[in-house]
């Protein structure tokens, strides 16, 4: 597999993932595809899982939102991209209040790609989102809600709904 070929494999999905539609998925991704998220949203097995459990809702909380890699680059079965996605914050998100503003919220993901009687697919995906960013963009300041974080012991947030 050759990285022009991998990294074009990555932009014909992020076409796809940018129409923000469900079922579009299939085409580029195994059915036992890995997509590992940050802390708070966490791993989904398997191309349904992906597509339900964390696309549908993500798509209902960012209805317009658009991918864009600023960087890509690929070596061997990998690609690697860092980014950003401009959108409107239209439904609560991670229990975090929608705003109905424009955000940009940045991205990095790397995929490994593999071949599967002649057929190149995404078979695993690790995801970084700044989720910190996009609670300052929400209104919330950060250094704030770390502080309150930090000073309350874990069990404490077991109690909280």
């Amino acid at each position: 597999m050759s990285a022009k070929a991998n990294k074009q494999l990555v932009r014909d999905m992020y076409a796809a993932l940018n129409k923000n539609v469900l079922g579009l998925m299939k085409q580029y991704w195994k059915e036992d595809m890995v997509w590992q998220g940050p802390a708070g949203i966490g791993t989904m097995h398997g191309l349904d899982e992906f597509e339900y459990d964390y696309r549908q809702p993500f798509i209902r909380s960012f209805p317009d939102k658009h991918a864009t890699d600023i960087v890509r680059i690929a070596e061997g079965d990998w690609v690697a991209a860092t980014g950003y996605q401009d959108t409107t914050f239209a439904e609560d998100w991670l229990g975090i209040p929608a705003t109905g503003q424009k955000i940009r919220m940045r991205y990095m993901d790397f995929w490994r790609i593999e071949e599967e009687n002649g057929e190149r697919k995404l078979a695993e995906n690790l995801v970084l989102i700044d989720i910190l960013d996009v609670l300052e963009q929400a209104g919330y300041d950060v250094n704030k809600v770390l502080k309150f974080i930090g000073s309350k012991p874990p069990e404490f947030f077991d109690e909280v709904e």
